[in-house]
């Protein structure tokens, strides 16, 4: 069977974030376990595809395009059903940006919905990405399968976007870091502490600054840390945007204006040797469907505070310690307690490790190639 999958959103911001890594994972697996399937890989004209998905390589053809141009315009509907047809593909996935749905008729549509948060939670995002997801949304219901990454973005998909039950699929996403990474990581450190002048202990948030992150929490439980004492820093990672003058604003306020450091962003080396190095990560999201920086943490045996919200408890287990995104005191003495008890480190380390070992892209793969050969089988 021919199957395209629309690789564009690994270009700009969103290639630099969870859908970056989520394309980047699981188009990787799906071409290492490919069996008779073959692969057509939609990217812009002129745009560099991983090296690790090692192209060309036998059933997978990357065809680049000069329409359409972006995720989510009118010429989209107009323009994929003539590309689709031409690249003879009998199963269209799109892993992040609108469904074409003008398509439908021509093969069968998969899309992955990440996450339903700019209509769960209200000024999410900007009045305007709003209603590009909903169109988005309103598109996946024309999909004979849609995959979300967590039961809880499942619950959302028919609550919020009125997606029929029997045609979304529940797929948890993977984490790939070999032992040679992490090896190169633990060798990097020192001199990426030097860099960044992180002398002492440090908690750590990475996964971006949007406001659903609830920035303003970590750095509240930190500032109560401080108060008691505690000489530590926090570090957040991600692309200093215009939310960065506010953050230091507020730390400046909250006492620990000389303790925040904003990163930027990170090679993939950098921000694994800061996993490594950290204490703990400190992630009070509002909301996630899914929560890869928990992976990341977990895979790198580094311990996680984690608000209870959204998908965060069905991905950490019992390996996390958690509270509720709002109540900042809770989250401090939970990074409280990972940083006075070294045995409770050591064991949600181990924990941690354990529990990300079993998310895989490769069963992520498996799981998606059943997917598309169960939406080519199906009703439209």
């Amino acid at each position: 069977m021919r199957i395209g999958i629309d690789v564009r959103p690994l270009e700009g911001a969103s290639g630099r974030r969870g859908v970056g890594t989520y394309v980047r994972g699981l188009v990787g697996a799906l071409l290492d376990a490919r069996g008779g399937d073959d692969f057509v890989l939609f990217h812009r004209e002129g745009a560099l595809l991983p090296g690790e998905w090692r192209l060309p390589r036998e059933g997978a053809s990357p065809a680049a395009l000069t329409r359409p141009r972006r995720g989510v315009t009118l010429w989209d509907q107009f323009a994929w059903p003539r590309t689709i047809a031409r690249h003879d593909v009998a199963v269209f996935h799109s892993p992040f940006w609108t469904l074409p749905i003008a398509a439908a008729s021509a093969c069968a549509l998969v899309q992955t919905l990440h996450d339903l948060t700019p209509v769960k939670l209200a000024h999410s995002v900007s009045l305007r990405n709003e209603m590009i997801f909903r169109a988005n949304f309103a598109c996946a219901r024309f999909a004979r399968r849609v995959i979300v990454p967590s039961r809880s973005t499942l619950a959302d998909a028919v609550s919020l976007g009125g997606i029929r039950l029997e045609r979304i699929r529940a797929i948890p996403e993977g984490i790939d870091l070999p032992p040679a990474l992490l090896a190169a990581a633990d060798q990097a450190l020192p001199a990426l502490r030097l860099r960044l002048k992180l002398g002492g202990r440090y908690l750590l948030h990475t996964g971006g600054q949007d406001p659903v992150k609830n920035l303003e929490a970590a750095q509240a439980a930190a500032a109560a840390l401080v108060r008691r004492g505690l000489d530590l820093l926090l570090v957040v990672t991600g692309e200093v945007g215009r939310s960065g003058e506010e953050m230091r604003r507020r730390a400046a306020a909250m006492g620990i204006g000389d303790r925040l450091v904003m990163t930027g962003y990170l090679e993939r080396l950098d921000l694994v040797a800061l996993y490594r190095g950290a204490s703990a990560l400190l992630y009070p999201s509002i909301n996630e469907g899914f929560g890869l920086p928990l992976l990341e943490a977990m895979a790198c045996g580094t311990p996680v505070v984690a608000a209870r919200a959204g998908a965060l408890p069905e991905v950490g287990g019992g390996a996390c310690l958690y509270a509720e995104p709002g109540d900042v005191e809770a989250l401090a003495s939970a990074a409280g307690s990972i940083l006075a008890d070294e045995e409770l480190a050591r064991r949600l380390s181990g924990e941690g490790r354990a529990r990300a070992a079993s998310f895989t892209w490769a069963e992520a793969a498996r799981r998606t190639l059943e997917v598309y050969h169960e939406a080519a089988g199906s009703r439209p």
